[in-house]
């Protein structure tokens, strides 16, 4: 490894070093405070590299000249950044979450949920950020298949953190089958891409497949192995009809893992689906570019319309995740500079309003729609930042939500897909339905009792506030994250 190998894997060596740090500080201090707070100090650290020494290039050279295992551009950086400060905002939920279940007396808190919130916790959220942080920058199809399982693998232990809860344990058994199987085809796709081409670096396959279709041989097995291969991805984005696990896992886990499912991987996921189409799969994209169309708009439409008839919020909310990456899926879709730009600016938006209406959902502490009801009497700061956390959702101006699906259907329509931004126009009136249907539950329904909600920890209210400014922020000015999104896309394209 040379100084400018660590240089370039800086973050993954401050997260991946730094999750041994944390692994020994929580054993000998046993002080989940402690271990948080080490957590922070790391993802800041990350954060600072990329910020103050962002540097690019190939990573760990193949012989033989036959491609990079990892290749760090300004694109990936940009990725990375929105990643790490996602999950910075993702810290805040967890201790709240579980000192309340802790200090529970409730017959619902069993003997592990009064223990939960162990160092442990925190070791495994900076170990599946090392996974992503890795399968942003993967440039070989066996880096991208270990930094998935590393990304994974942390994340079904944290459905599954309240093992004397059956919806936990339930959320994390589903999860980890499902997402294995997911996994399996997912290597069985990448040795059928190397049976056909004889290659696994992305720079390789992109010359034998470029090779191919000039001569139009390409082999029936090279485009199920391809197929396969993306398959991983479209799981870790809940895309139809890759989604059945998540809204039995949603609801099942502890509502902070909850929140951290539904916005690292998608970043993850999203970053390194774009690299994989527009760069070693580019030559096929007559063929990638409509089904990945038809699965946009099944997502979308699968997602708003059962999100009407949830009663659970964390199953709401596990539908509205399916229906936004089928609005992302739009700007992927596009295949352009614009489109990409559009969907790391949606990623930013969606994760960051995401995270928002968790920690609004742990602050009043409800679980279902009728907990909403009467909201706005009993704590109407609570219940203006739910309003405005939904209404971003749904793509209301001037809020930062109808900005990202503007930068997405632009994109393309300006492609020539204009059917599929149809399709997201009319989807997205459909998901107006549930966003609008919560409003009226907690302005205009009577409440169910008059107490007022329990006083919001600081950790959630600094949440709620800094999501509630972004929300508004980047409605007003996109081009805050948006200028960056732009020069980021346009580096591989």
């Amino acid at each position: 490894m040379t100084h400018l190998d660590i240089l370039l894997t800086a973050p993954l060596l401050i997260t991946g070093l730094g999750s041994l740090v944390l692994l020994m500080l929580g054993a000998f201090t046993n002080s989940a405070r402690a271990t948080g707070i080490g957590a922070a100090v790391i993802i800041l650290a990350a954060i600072g590299q990329l910020l103050f020494y962002p540097a690019t290039g190939p990573v760990f050279p193949l012989e033989n000249g036959a491609g990079h295992l990892m290749h760090v551009s300004p694109y990936t950086n940009v990725a990375s950044l929105i990643l790490l400060f996602v999950a910075l905002l993702c810290l805040p939920l967890i201790q709240p979450y579980f000192s309340r279940a802790h200090a529970s007396n409730t017959q619902h808190a069993t003997r592990n949920t009064q223990n939960a919130h162990n160092p442990e916790l925190y070791v495994l959220l900076i170990l599946a950020i090392t996974g992503a942080l890795a399968f942003i920058t993967s440039a070989h199809l066996l880096t991208l298949y270990v930094a998935l399982e590393l990304m994974s693998f942390p994340l079904y232990i944290l459905a599954a953190f309240m093992r004397d809860d059956a919806k936990s344990s339930e959320a994390g058994l589903k999860y980890y089958v499902l997402g294995s199987m997911a996994s399996g085809l997912m290597l069985y796709g990448i040795s059928l891409v190397y049976a056909g081409l004889g290659n696994l670096s992305f720079s390789g396959i992109y010359v034998a497949l470029n090779t191919a279709a000039s001569t139009g041989t390409i082999a029936p097995v090279v485009l199920i192995g391809i197929s396969l291969t993306l398959v991983g991805s479209l799981f870790k984005l809940s895309v139809a009809p890759f989604h059945m696990w998540t809204p039995d896992v949603y609801e099942g886990a502890p509502t902070p893992v909850t929140a951290i499912m539904g916005a690292l991987p998608k970043i993850a996921a999203f970053a390194l689906l774009i690299r994989l189409l527009n760069g070693p799969f580019l030559s096929v994209a007559s063929v990638w570019q409509p089904t990945l169309a038809w699965l946009a708009v099944v997502s979308m439409l699968i997602g708003s319309v059962l999100a009407i008839v949830q009663s659970n919020l964390k199953r709401l909310l596990a539908f509205s995740t399916i229906a936004n990456v089928g609005f992302i899926m739009v700007g992927v879709v596009a295949g352009t500079a614009a489109g990409t730009s559009a969907t790391l600016l949606y990623l930013a938006i969606y994760t960051t309003t995401t995270i928002g209406l968790f920690a609004a959902v742990l602050a009043g502490q409800v679980n279902t729609v009728d907990d909403l009801k009467g909201l706005a009497t009993r704590n109407p700061w609570l219940a203006a930042a739910f309003m405005l956390f939904l209404f971003s959702l749904a793509g209301i101006p001037p809020l930062a939500g109808f900005m990202a699906k503007l930068g997405v259907f632009t994109a393309a329509v300006a492609a020539g897909f204009n059917a599929l931004a149809i399709a997201g126009v009319l989807a997205s009136v459909i998901a107006l339905f549930y966003s609008l249907w919560l409003i009226k539950v907690m302005y205009f329904d009577a409440p169910t009792t008059n107490t007022p909600t329990p006083a919001i920890p600081s950790a959630l209210q600094i949440t709620l506030l800094i999501c509630s400014a972004a929300t508004v922020l980047l409605g007003i000015l996109p081009t805050l994250i948006g200028n960056y999104t732009l020069a980021a896309a346009t580096a591989i394209f």
